[in-house]
């Protein structure tokens, strides 16, 4: 019974250490640094003229809604490459480093060893984020304050009472960094993770990084789009969807998830209300996906020369 019970421990030990030092490796190539033109880029953004034609009580919903908005896209575009990239980088690099083959040489399972490089991308992913998001965070909630000061002084120039301030003070609060947000970005994240294991899948059988990083890339626009593109096809036929274009929507959706799904970014800065039972349900499906990549993976990789 011992045995039984040190056998989950010993594979999440395996998996720690391989995460771990797959972290270590990725922030000694500086990929990080890319913060820092995030940071110039974003703080830029408190400097730029906005629309000074529209009245008093909506001046600060727009800016904060820009400031968000390009924030929000910034994650996103960072996060896309930094997963593909990253990721499809690990296996050459531990192949070229010799690496691979002292890591194979031990008693260490196929599965955990691209288990830990994916928790090892997707662990750097999250510092990276936390940080874009305390960034973002910090500004909104201090241009909010220097917003809501400016909006009070402009009301009252206008005549309109300190009590009946609160509809547009309650505009700009919804255009700041609201729990939806936050809702938003844990999404991406998750979404993230799936394409994370995805391209690490194409890794296994792939020749190349950049072969890899083509794979990835298709195959994300292609979930991110896939509902669209099955209706076009599917609207396109004369005689409805046939038998074949049925069993190749099926097989797709089996193995790349609908990506939109994660990228609830915009429907947060639209306002749209977002529920931790959303967020759940988005959780165990990245969950189902990262494991049957990483099942997938780990069979390709047993069967591949290197």
């Amino acid at each position: 019974m011992s045995g039984r019970l040190l056998n989950p421990l010993q594979a999440t030990a395996r998996i720690a250490a391989v995460a771990g030092v797959t972290f270590t490796q990725l922030v000694r190539m500086r990929l990080f640094l890319v913060l820092a033109a995030f940071g110039i880029g974003f703080l830029a953004l408190q400097f730029m003229p906005y629309q000074g034609q529209l009245g008093v009580e909506f001046r600060g919903v727009q800016q904060l809604q820009l400031i968000k908005d390009a924030a929000l896209g910034c994650m996103q575009l960072f996060a896309l490459i930094f997963c593909v990239g990253a990721t499809a980088l690990l296996i050459p690099r531990d192949t070229e480093d010799r690496i691979l083959y002292t890591i194979l040489c031990k008693p260490v399972p196929r599965f955990d060893y691209l288990a830990g490089k994916a928790f090892g991308v997707l662990a750097l992913l999250l510092l990276m984020l936390l940080i874009m998001d305390l960034l973002m965070s910090g500004v909104l909630w201090l241009r909010e304050s220097s917003l809501i000061a400016e909006l009070q002084a402009g009301l009252l120039q206008q005549g309109i009472a300190t009590h009946e301030m609160a509809p547009y003070i309650e505009q700009v609060h919804a255009a700041g960094n609201t729990r939806d947000t936050q809702l938003a970005i844990i999404a991406l994240f998750l979404g993230y993770g799936v394409l994370t294991t995805l391209t690490l899948l194409f890794s296994c059988f792939t020749s190349g990084t950049i072969v890899s990083m083509i794979f990835a890339l298709g195959a994300y626009f292609i979930g991110m789009f896939q509902s669209q593109l099955f209706t076009a096809i599917t609207a396109g036929g004369q005689d409805g969807t046939s038998p074949l274009m049925q069993h190749t929507q099926q097989l797709v959706s089996l193995l790349l998830p609908d990506f939109s799904l994660f990228t609830l970014t915009d429907t947060a800065a639209a306002g749209t209300p977002l529920s931790w039972a959303m967020l759940g349900s988005l959780a165990l499906i990245a969950a189902a996906y990262m494991l049957m990549h990483l099942l997938i993976a780990a069979w390709l990789f047993a069967h591949k020369e290197f």
